[in-house]
């Protein structure tokens, strides 16, 4: 398989459809529908990048999306990465590590330093995944559903 990562801007039917079968990869209920407003709403324009990875056969097979935010303890912009998800059969081929780096790229060229990702899958190869490339657990998330 080629690997090439393709910045997003619009979206072909095909498109939300492949991202949200990759979504639901992670055990979320998502539909289409509901994938299209969500992707509308996480635009370059809101601080928002979603970047796609396409098999041979023009396929999405990975997906990753990110956001710039401000801090009021910093001058400097955070880039957080808010979702990675590579299908099993793209897996160990590189296409996480594509992503990351297009990620880290693109939050460099935001001005960001400091880098975040969330990784709501709390499963031991995701966090083997971000801690071999540099990352670490910091701090602690509290959520509440209201």
């Amino acid at each position: 398989m080629t690997l090439s990562v393709e910045s997003m801007t619009t979206w072909s039917d095909a498109d939300v459809a492949d991202v949200t079968a990759l979504v639901r990869l992670l055990g979320h209920t998502v539909d289409e529908p509901a994938m299209r407003s969500r992707l509308a709403r996480l635009t370059p324009e809101a601080g928002h990048r979603t970047w796609l990875v396409r098999d041979d056969d023009g396929r999405a097979v990975a997906v990753a999306g990110a956001q710039v935010t401000w801090a009021y303890a910093s001058d400097e912009p955070t880039a957080q990465l808010l979702l990675l998800v590579v299908d099993p059969t793209a897996r160990r081929l590189g296409t996480g590590s594509a992503l990351i780096g297009t990620f880290e790229t693109w939050a460099s060229e935001q001005g960001a330093r400091r880098l975040s990702a969330v990784s709501a899958a709390a499963t031991d190869s995701a966090h083997r995944f971000y801690q071999k490339r540099g990352y670490h657990e910091a701090g602690v998330r509290y959520t509440r559903i209201v």
